[in-house]
């Protein structure tokens, strides 16, 4: 009797053990815990704001009949350099007739001032222009860019041409310079100065 009534609290004890166990193992989680197992993502390391693309170099006007940027044929040198905000460079010597300017805010021609007026801009190579015509064409290929063209004979070439292009303006034309074989000059402008060949007479 005595060890029955000894051994129960025992017994009782090792069954509240057993049954703490027990209930421990029932919570313990059942699946593997967020992000367990799997592969970390790499960090992303943090960069400096991608700055802005550089802006693109300056690239001349195009030459049309009408002038060339903010120029435009027909009007007096000194209403141009101040629309342009400078001087005009003088080429050569500086005849009240007829000389040759370029600007430095105007690269890629040269400008004819004929009594104060701007008449013509004769380009440099490369200088686009309305027709699509370029130095280095050939005369079929012209007749493809412009299929209005004129074609007239060189007055000193005996194989080449002149190619003539007009404008909207009446007296205004593009007068494009062929050896025969391919463009060599372009320039635009107002008659007669546009037809001139020894640019000024």
């Amino acid at each position: 009797m005595t060890d029955h009534l000894t051994s129960s609290p025992r017994r009782i004890a090792c069954a509240l053990m057993i049954a703490a166990a027990l209930a421990a193992c029932s919570r313990a989680p059942s699946e593997t815990p967020s992000g367990a197992g799997k592969t970390p993502a790499t960090p992303v390391a943090a960069s400096a704001e991608t700055p802005a693309a550089a802006a693109p170099a300056s690239t001349a006007p195009t030459l049309s009949t009408q002038g060339y940027g903010k120029l435009h044929f027909g009007d007096t040198l000194a209403a141009t350099e101040t629309a342009l905000g400078e001087k005009a460079q003088q080429l050569g010597e500086n005849d009240p007739a007829c000389s040759s300017v370029r600007f430095k805010s105007l690269p890629g021609a040269r400008f004819m001032v004929e009594k104060g007026v701007i008449t013509r801009a004769d380009a440099d190579t490369g200088t686009p222009n309305d027709t699509g015509i370029a130095v280095g064409d050939t005369l079929a290929q012209a007749r493809q860019k412009a299929p209005s063209l004129q074609v007239s004979p060189h007055k000193y070439l005996p194989e080449g041409h002149y190619l003539s292009v007009r404008g909207a303006q009446p007296n205004a034309a593009f007068v494009i310079e062929e050896d025969g074989k391919a463009v060599t000059k372009i320039r635009a402008g107002l008659e007669p100065s546009v037809n001139y060949v020894e640019v000024c007479l």
